[in-house]
């Protein structure tokens, strides 16, 4: 099973890497595709953190013309190249709310949000768990510091590897992995604590 998920990933990377080269040559069909291939996805990692459907909307679209605009100067560096359109989502989503002078967003728990997340065709492991836990999973997810946050979600929602999450977040792979403990372990103190307030 984590040989077929090395092997997708793998191809996934050489396919991004084929397409830029063909838009670094002046192919605008391999751009739009690209557009096509990864919109989806970028755009439910910028829903859950901005928490409305038509900001993620507006920084989605502005992830892709920043990429766009620096294009040329892109290069493979080895790993898996749609990390950096996570890293461009991120520096945009953190200028979304300089711009509104105020601190990043708790991950929203609101219908829309987890109607994307609960999407069997947006989220691999969305059919093994209840709406209800669900709810009460982004509930626990809202009190958990916003770098935890950031850490669960491409994890375990956009299924990211810790290497990659470290080269989004700029942080070593150690540093990561160690970020990624602890927010599962603060993620099921809540949890636990949840769940005790359900049964009293």
């Amino acid at each position: 099973m984590k040989n077929t998920q090395q092997d997708n990933t793998s191809n996934q990377s050489r396919y991004f890497v084929e397409l830029i080269a063909r838009a670094q040559n002046g192919d605008e069909t391999a751009f739009e595709e690209l557009y096509n291939e990864y919109f989806t996805q970028l755009y439910r990692y910028v829903l859950v953190r901005v928490g409305s459907g038509d900001e993620a909307d507006d920084i989605t679209q502005m992830v892709f013309l920043k990429f766009y605009k620096n294009l040329q100067n892109w290069h493979d560096q080895g790993y898996n190249p749609s990390a950096y359109l996570y890293t461009i989502a991120r520096s945009v989503i953190a200028d979304h709310f300089r711009s509104k002078a105020r601190k990043g967003k708790k991950i929203d728990s609101s219908d829309e949000v987890l109607e994307i997340i609960a999407d069997p065709s947006q989220n691999l492991h969305a059919n093994v768990i209840s709406n209800e836990e669900k709810a009460n999973l982004y509930k626990a997810l809202q009190q958990l510091p916003e770098n935890y946050q950031e850490a669960l979600l491409l994890r375990y929602v956009e299924n990211l590897s810790s290497k990659e999450i470290a080269d989004i977040i700029d942080k070593s792979d150690v540093a990561t992995r160690k970020l990624l403990s602890r927010a599962v372990s603060a993620l099921s103190e809540v949890m636990k604590a949840q769940n005790k307030d359900l049964v009293q």
